[in-house]
């Protein structure tokens, strides 16, 4: 059991447009269906595990048919975003608050922005370079919002934020279902498809993210600097190099970001140093630039890399949720069984 002190305390604001709206017509009206029994925890992770249809769709996309696979992401994303709110209330109501539940919450977002980045560039079938900026751009957004909660113990969400973000998906999502529109998103204007601008929505949306907390960090630390060119170098290199399976490559980088964030996450609570992107993957990064800048890297060699991406991310997650085991509620006490005790 972990024995850092803990310290959940930092300031809080969210100026999301939408937030307070959909909290009184769609969240209030669903939490009443939520059964009591069943722990915030485990609402988190059931929200963004039904993301994972997303994934296992785009490999029969065609089969499907594009309104079908645009149907589904609709669907999927819906209850996503309807989990992500209900964990915090069941968690609220149920006396079950945790920094793990805090931790749960936030890194399940960072894989459901993962997971909606490459959803949306397999459904338009964009350039290849546009899933990656839109992955690292996402990641690099995460990572700089809590290092600033680290850093500051402050947590900022600005007016468009991800809420507004998801309803312009869920908007496009629904467009894309009918032929007509479909057809009109792509076709060019000024050589452009018209679902790019779409995504150059979502592009201007985490930058404008970044910068933002930048200037509030004034001084930014130097291990962020150092993931954000590791992250970058490795995206990078994958777009170079088209051989590589785009889920693969786009797993590589969300490993890669992921156990780093993970780690930035944990450091707001505990008296954790400053954490250090993982040594082996910026290593491994350089190398595969080094080595192999032109060709194709051979297959075992990436299969080691992403074998100890995996490796690292797996651990990572299994040292933070493990030393939060005294936060571990998976079934919610119910008045019958208080009054039993």
């Amino acid at each position: 059991m972990s024995t850092e002190p803990v310290s959940t305390s930092y300031r809080f604001t969210d100026r999301s447009l939408l937030r307070p709206w959909l909290t009184r017509v769609w969240f209030e009206r669903l939490f009443p269906l939520l059964p009591r029994w069943l722990a915030a925890n485990i609402v988190t992770v059931l929200s963004t595990g039904v993301l994972l249809s997303v994934l296992l769709a785009s490999f029969v996309a065609d089969q499907i048919g594009a309104a079908g696979y645009a149907l589904l992401q609709l669907v999927a994303l819906q209850l996503y975003v309807a989990g992500d709110h209900l964990d915090g209330m069941q968690a609220k109501a149920s006396g079950t608050t945790s920094p793990l539940g805090d931790f749960l919450d936030h890194h399940c977002d960072l894989w459901a922005g993962c997971v909606l980045c490459f959803g949306f560039w397999s459904l338009t079938g964009g350039p290849l370079w546009e899933l990656f900026v839109l992955t690292g751009l996402m990641i690099l957004g995460f990572a700089i919002t809590y290092v600033e909660r680290a850093e500051r113990r402050a947590l900022h969400f600005t007016s468009w934020g991800t809420l507004e973000a998801i309803a312009i998906v869920t908007a496009f999502y629904l467009a894309w279902c009918f032929g007509p529109v479909r057809a009109w998103f792509q076709q060019t204007t000024a050589g452009i498809p018209r679902h790019m601008f779409v995504a150059a929505i979502g592009v201007v949306m985490c930058v404008g993210v970044i910068v933002v907390i930048a200037r509030r960090l004034a001084r930014l630390p130097v291990p962020l600097l150092l993931f954000a060119s590791m992250l970058i170098a490795l995206a990078v290199w994958i777009v170079r190099h088209p051989a590589l399976p785009p889920l693969a490559g786009w797993l590589l980088v969300g490993l890669a970001g992921a156990e780093y964030v993970a780690r930035v996450m944990q450091a707001h609570t505990t008296t954790r140093p400053r954490p250090w992107p993982d040594a082996l993957a910026v290593l491994g990064t350089a190398a595969l630039w080094l080595r192999y800048p032109v060709a194709d890297a051979p297959v075992p060699i990436l299969i080691a890399f992403g074998g100890w991406l995996t490796l690292r991310y797996l651990v990572t997650l299994t040292r933070i949720i493990a030393g939060w085991r005294m936060h571990w509620v998976w079934v919610n006490a119910t008045p019958g069984d208080s009054a039993k005790g």
